[in-house]
């Protein structure tokens, strides 16, 4: 990999979710953005644009805001269901369809459906944080602070299909394993399991736990993602910075433990075109990337390479480390990096800086 090359866009606004638009068979060059805690907030597309004044050798390209959409509290969650539109989750428990209108000039954003609230609290009776959303195919599952999963069909104007009390505590993550099955994660570090086809009482056909440095205090999972290719392999961020790994085959256990960052991850994910990649953002402004080393099986040890140096390096517990070269993409930014997307070598990221950052030459 070659140096990597930051540009950094100041906004004025804190930037909670980044999503490349999805292109066919070319780099994209739009991308959407949600904010949150701003006085306003606001759904933005934005187009990349060659710098007129840049006359240097590696012209660097400027992003522009062609529209924006208002947002009735903080954007939670932001995921395209189709190439042209997405589906945005907020703090006032609700989630909204959103239709992207591409043009030459102007791209437009256009609201095509709005959902119930779907999370509210049962004492009071009022909305609750919808804190973080998943999608599979035309389907959307939610969580929110209110314990309840909720899985949406974006065909059917946000019609709600299935409503579980997942959870007594507040809900941070949730991820789809397979059509089938759901990932959720509390506030105590607990993962739960649902099937949400058969799923009818709130019960979960598996729970584990994620492991701590500290065995007498808890650890909250703070962000989730599966491995593209075999999505059995879950990983999830956490609280204290590290990354647990399990292998949903045989969850009583975690497969591998990493520390990893100083302060809560923020968001975990793999790179969209090349799984040997991972990427981790933390609270303390940090970009890293988790790059796993060529297979050493075959080309240099003939025909003897043993079934551990075959098995995905994530699920090699200590020796993961000696697997997986970890670099440093961004550093102490001094507020966190919230959010970030990839698509071939370059990786976009938000933040609490009220700044954009575009990172290239990633591979």
């Amino acid at each position: 990999m070659a140096d990597a090359k930051v540009n950094t866009f100041f906004i004025s606004e804190k930037i909670s979710k980044v999503r490349w638009v999805p292109e066919q068979l070319r780099e994209s060059e739009r991308f959407l953005s949600g904010s949150w805690d701003m006085p306003k907030n606001f759904v933005r597309i934005w187009r990349l644009h060659k710098n007129q004044y840049d006359d240097s050798d590696y012209n660097e390209y400027v992003p522009r805001c062609s529209d924006k959409l208002a947002m009735d509290g903080d954007v939670t969650g932001l995921e395209f269901v189709t190439d042209d539109a997405a589906v945005v989750s907020c703090s006032n428990g609700r989630i909204t369809l959103l239709k992207i209108k591409k043009a030459v000039e102007e791209d437009l954003l256009q609201e095509e459906a709005h959902s119930e609230v779907l999370h509210k609290f049962k004492a009071s009776g009022r909305s609750a944080c919808c804190t973080s959303i998943s999608v599979y195919g035309k389907e959307v599952a939610t969580v929110g602070e209110d314990g309840r999963l909720n899985i949406v069909d974006t065909q059917a104007h946000l019609a709600v299909r299935r409503s579980l009390e997942a959870d007594s505590c507040s809900l941070l993550s949730v991820l789809y394993v397979n059509p089938q099955e759901v990932l959720t994660a509390n506030r105590m570090g607990i993962i739960r399991m649902f099937d949400i086809r058969s799923a009818s009482d709130g019960t979960a056909t598996s729970a584990f736990m994620t492991s701590c440095e500290d065995d007498k205090r808890c650890n909250y999972v703070s962000c989730l993602t599966s491995h593209p290719t075999q999505p059995h392999i879950v990983l999830a961020g956490s609280e204290e910075g590290s990354i647990t790994v399990w292998d949903l085959r045989n969850p009583g256990y975690p497969a591998s433990y990493l520390s990893a960052h100083s302060s809560p991850i923020t968001d975990i994910g793999f790179h969209r075109s090349d799984p040997s990649k991972l990427f981790t953002t933390a609270e303390c402004g940090e970009l890293w990337l988790w790059a796993q080393h060529p297979t050493m099986g075959g080309v240099h040890k003939g025909m003897e390479a043993t079934s551990a140096e075959n098995t995905n390096p994530w699920l090699n517990g200590e020796r993961a480390k000696s697997r997986i070269n970890v670099t440093s993409l961004m550093s102490d930014l001094r507020k966190a990096i919230n959010s970030f997307d990839s698509q071939s070598s370059k990786i976009i990221c938000g933040s609490d800086s009220e700044a954009i950052y575009f990172v290239d030459n990633i591979i």
